[in-house]
């Protein structure tokens, strides 16, 4: 069957282990996906398929995930940001709804998600070939229509450092030691992005033992090590009082599924974005909340 673009009813009544009668009855009902073609009813193998592991998670409702959004807790997972905590606290205050989260980069928030271990991921993943954030790794992960992703906010990214840098070039002059963070982390994708196309070459540079997995530990580590140098936001470089020299502005996305989005709690998160985001953080250095609550897809 796996070779197969279209399954007939009596193949269909193997593969499901339902008499080919009840077959008949869910196709003329719309309920598995079906064409009728000169009075025969065929079925797309892979849509089926799809169909059958679409329907089995719908079975799960009731189980954990749902039963915390129920009881107005919420759970999140993928990439750091500094303010984050200020914002989930805000949140509580606003909606009275609980929402913890854990630092884990963006690739690893988006697998928690796809095993509903989560509600919804924080991810900044950025694709050179298309221009895009989150969507064309997305695509590897979700079928299109399970999914939502909405802007949270956009944030300036650049080095990190004690001695004020002026662009790529300076590394070429000086070798620096370079802090990386944790591979699967959208920092970690866009610095290996810069060695591939040789912003950055790997030669000009040492590097610290020790991986890091948020933009605190970054900066701490490079505050406390003359040399150092990392890549991190603008408003890191703020708290440790650090140079800053901006390479761009970045997407920061929520991805969240249809299924979450559409209850209740969800949506009362979601209305606090657009509500409560922008006047509260608006004046906050190297963030750009203009674009904060858009349906990107």
């Amino acid at each position: 069957m796996k070779n197969k673009i279209f399954l007939t009813t009596s193949e269909v009544s193997k593969l499901l282990n339902i008499n080919e009668k009840k077959i008949y009855t869910l196709s003329q009902e719309g309920a598995i996906p079906a064409t009728k073609v000169t009075g025969k009813w065929l079925f797309p193998y892979e849509e089926l398929l799809n169909f059958l592991k679409y329907d089995a998670l719908r079975n799960i409702k009731k189980g954990l995930p749902f039963s915390l959004l129920e009881n107005d807790i919420m759970l999140a997972a993928g990439s750091d940001d500094p303010i984050l905590p200020k914002i989930f606290s805000k949140f509580f205050t606003a909606k009275q709804n609980t929402l913890f989260y854990s630092t884990v980069g963006s690739e690893k928030g988006i697998d928690m998600l796809k095993n509903r271990i989560v509600h919804f991921a924080f991810s900044h993943l950025y694709d050179f070939e298309t221009n895009e954030y989150n969507i064309p790794y997305l695509k590897k992960k979700f079928p299109v229509e399970d999914y939502v992703v909405i802007n949270f906010f956009l944030r300036e990214i650049g080095f990190v450092s004690n001695e004020k840098i002026i662009g790529f070039k300076a590394f070429k002059e000086k070798k620096y030691t370079f802090v990386l963070r944790q591979k699967g982390s959208g920092i970690r994708n866009i610095t290996e992005k810069f060695f591939h196309n040789e912003k950055l070459k790997k030669e000009w540079f040492c590097f610290y033992d020790t991986e890091v997995t948020t933009h605190f530990d970054l900066a701490k580590t490079i505050k406390e090590n003359q040399n150092f140098v990392g890549i991190a936001t603008k408003s890191t470089a703020r708290i440790f009082n650090l140079n800053f020299y901006k390479i761009f502005e970045e997407r920061f996305d929520i991805i969240t599924l249809k299924e979450y989005f559409f209850s209740k709690n969800f949506q009362k998160f979601y209305s606090f974005l657009n509500e409560n985001l922008k006047p509260e953080f608006s004046s906050i250095d190297g963030y750009n909340f203009s674009e904060t609550g858009k349906i990107i897809q």
